[in-house]
């Protein structure tokens, strides 16, 4: 019995239904993280093979990079004078100490169990979408009206958040259809994966979540850009393109939420241009926050104010430039620029290092699942502080990690155990058990 369970319930079991739970938890529930999050810390840590799986991590510098960062945002706390906002901070990254390893320890991450993976988070997108969608349809006229105050539909989590992981379900199905691949194999499938994928290509425009839309367009401008390169296929580029234009063009001109959201934004900028970054709309914040942390940094160039103070200088700095916005909460809304203020310029140097080096590693921008998602995951650093949640930081790790075993990391050749294998000996154990002697 002890070897079956320990067969049953092997490193390849504990590894995949850890990420089966970060999976359904970004849509679902943070506590579903937070387990696949110590699943993965279980599966690195009570291994039999933990020695080699060390080595390996070390051979892998886009890996070891990334647990690289937790200390260096660790060593902050020694010139932080707020120890409890630091302490907070290091919680939230936790992840990137225990997940890089985890997903190392992983026995076998073949194609068949990223692919089904990804297509089960797929499926999950786009049931959520369709319920959305119907939701907007029914009611219609308040949503647009609210659309066109700044708000937008309501999303199961963060809508930010949300509408990037609309964004990477979309370059998940331009994979899967690019290459032909599908769970059974179906012809139904492939033609599911077609309409799937296009619709969550309107979708985005509908929920109309700026943030998602750059995304979106950067997953887009991806596969142009990597089928010109690597495809060499010109022709269905350029029409795609124009496709492209066509479709965000047409998109602005019938979607209501779409023209709404736009309309507000530009409203927006022409505020800002006229310096009236202290009123309650969104866009204010974020400029006045990143002004906040370009100051910061400015300051304390060479290594910040440390990321325990980045919020209390934050604050500061909007009381005394911009009163009316200045929040306890704020702290500067881009990634980069957040880095900056609490690391100065070689805190953000080593972070934008780290960020870029799964591109240019291997030429890792070349694989699909890999290059598709920084196009979505750099960009949201320009904009969002997307690591300074606990959502943020799953999407990113999660998909991240993913791609880099599947594309960089190769097997155990003694340890090729899945679930339906470890299961029969138990089948075959009941089965002996009934029957006749």
């Amino acid at each position: 019995m002890k070897e079956l369970l320990l067969r049953v319930f092997n490193q390849q079991f504990i590894g995949v239904t850890a990420l089966l739970f970060l999976l359904v938890g970004l849509i679902a529930s943070p506590v579903m993280m937070s387990i696949g999050v110590i699943g993965l810390a279980m599966n690195w840590v009570l291994n039999a093979d933990f020695v080699e799986n060390f080595r390996r991590f070390l051979r892998s510098p886009v890996f070891w990079s990334l647990t690289a960062l937790f200390f260096i945002w660790l060593l902050s706390g020694l010139w932080s004078e707020n120890f409890d906002y630091w302490a907070n901070r290091m919680r939230m990254r936790l992840p990137f100490l225990l997940m890089p390893a985890g997903l190392v320890a992983l026995p076998r991450f073949d194609r068949k169990i990223y692919y089904s993976l990804l297509y089960l988070f797929f499926a999950l997108i786009t049931l959520t979408c369709l319920v959305l969608f119907a939701w907007y349809l029914i009611d219609f006229e308040n949503i647009t009206l609210n659309y066109k105050q700044g708000q937008v539909l309501p999303t199961p989590v963060m809508h930010i958040r949300f509408s990037l992981m609309v964004a990477y379900a979309v370059a998940i199905g331009i994979t899967f259809i690019l290459e032909g691949w599908s769970l059974k194999g179906q012809k139904w499938e492939r033609t599911t994966l077609y309409i799937a994928t296009g619709f969550l290509i309107v979708f985005l425009h509908i929920l109309a979540v700026r943030s998602g839309l750059v995304a979106l367009y950067g997953v887009l401008g991806y596969f142009l850009i990597r089928d010109l390169i690597v495809g060499k296929k010109w022709k269905r580029a350029l029409f795609a393109l124009a496709i492209l234009m066509a479709g965000a063009w047409t998109a602005y001109k019938t979607i209501p939420s779409l023209k709404n959201k736009v309309d507000y934004t530009f409203y927006n900028i022409y505020h800002i241009q006229r310096d009236s970054a202290t009123t309650e709309m969104s866009d204010s914040h974020r400029v006045g926050t990143i002004r906040a942390g370009l100051a910061i940094g400015s300051e304390l160039p060479i290594l910040g104010a440390g990321v325990g103070d980045v919020r209390d200088e934050t604050k500061a700095y909007l009381k005394e430039n911009y009163p009316n916005i200045a929040n306890s909460s704020f702290t500067p809304q881009s990634q980069f620029v957040w880095q900056y203020a609490a690391m100065g310029l070689v805190g953000l140097l080593l972070f934008t290092g780290i960020v870029f080096l799964p591109l240019f590693y291997r030429n890792g921008w070349q694989q699909p699942l890999l290059g598709s998602f920084l196009a979505i995951a750099i960009p949201s650093f320009i904009i969002e502080q997307t690591l300074e949640t606990q959502l943020g930081t799953a999407i990113y790790l999660t998909f991240l990690l993913m791609a880099l075993r599947y594309y960089f990391i190769e097997d155990h050749p003694d340890r090729k155990i899945w679930l339906p294998a470890a299961l029969q000996p138990l089948v075959n154990s009941l089965r002996d058990s009934i029957s006749p002697r």
